[in-house]
């Protein structure tokens, strides 16, 4: 459903502008995006989402995706980019929470190795971003607190050719 501009005008502006932002959040939610579905989504213009996703490229923060011809291009996030900014909010969060733990905080990790194709890596970010949208909210109950959680998917690759076998 559509965000009212007014509350895109209200959010915080991490990147400078709050569309950008808001861009940056549809990107990490479905995939990819493009300014045609961004309008939709963000209750914008096409022509305002298209100038911003071409801002956000120039910042290095997302790039059209490889390989899609015509006006209609999709836009991702770039890989490294995305990566190196939430490993360095990753760190200094958890040394903080670690610093201050106490014998009642709760943390769980886990992890697994499967073998997923391009299109089902793509699928399960979409999955995983749909399930924490569920828990985002504006109306936090009185006992919640902010909660990182962090989610790693990637190819495991080695040098010797593009797919690790394991």
């Amino acid at each position: 459903m559509p965000e009212p501009r007014n509350a895109l005008s209200r959010r915080g502006a991490v990147h400078g502008h709050p569309l950008r932002d808001a861009l940056l959040a549809l990107i990490d939610r479905e995939g990819t995006t493009t300014s045609t579905r961004a309008a939709e989504e963000l209750g914008e213009s096409s022509g305002s989402c298209s100038f911003h996703l071409r801002r956000l490229a120039a910042l290095g923060l997302v790039e059209p995706v490889p390989g899609v011809a015509g006006r209609g291009k999709p836009w991702r996030r770039v890989p490294a980019a995305q990566a190196s900014l939430n490993r360095e909010l990753e760190d200094v969060a958890y040394t903080t929470w670690l610093s201050h733990k106490t014998s009642e905080d709760e943390d769980f990790a886990f992890s697994e190795v499967v073998s997923l194709s391009e299109g089902e890596l793509t699928e399960l970010r979409a999955r995983l971003y749909r399930v924490l949208h569920d828990f985002t909210r504006t109306d936090a109950a009185s006992d919640a607190t902010p909660t990182a959680i962090i989610i790693r998917a990637f190819p495991m690759r080695d040098q010797r050719g593009p797919r690790r076998q394991l």
